[in-house]
């Protein structure tokens, strides 16, 4: 199954609009459009950011995408995952951490659909990986 996720795009488009802002009333420092432009693309740039995440037999696929090109792919077998911490971040997010053997871990939040926490417990019992809980996530799972 594959899952989805974007960046937050509300604050980032805030901060676009405030840096062209920025841009166009800087009249008496014309050395900050050295630090104002490629801030903006930058930000312009991150607003298109997206992420996947797929779980196919005993894999996973972690990717970065901008618009439809891949910035970041990794692909983990179940061999290579020591373990999965499952934890709540924010007031009522839920998040999942897969540490890897090598290379970068995984940081799974604000994917949809919902039940990508339950797939990927049923992963994890599946191929033997151990599952850690902390006391907050233990509520958001009986509150949900």
């Amino acid at each position: 199954m594959t899952y989805s996720a974007k960046t937050q795009r509300v604050v980032q488009l805030l901060i676009f609009i405030w840096a062209v802002w920025a841009m166009f009333t800087n009249t008496d420092y014309p050395t900050m459009y050295y630090f104002l432009i490629p801030f903006s693309i930058f930000i312009l740039a991150s607003i298109f950011v997206n992420f996947k995440f797929k779980m196919a037999e005993g894999s996973m696929t972690f990717q970065i995408l901008i618009f439809i090109f891949a910035v970041y792919n990794k692909e983990v077998d179940h061999k290579q995952i020591d373990s999965m911490k499952f934890k709540r971040i924010g007031w009522g997010k839920k998040c999942v951490i897969v540490k890897n053997n090598n290379g970068f871990n995984f940081r799974i939040s604000n994917f949809y659909p919902e039940k990508i926490y339950n797939d990927l417990i049923g992963f994890a019992n599946e191929y033997s990986i151990p599952i850690s809980k902390t006391k907050d996530y233990l509520i958001l799972e009986k509150l949900n």
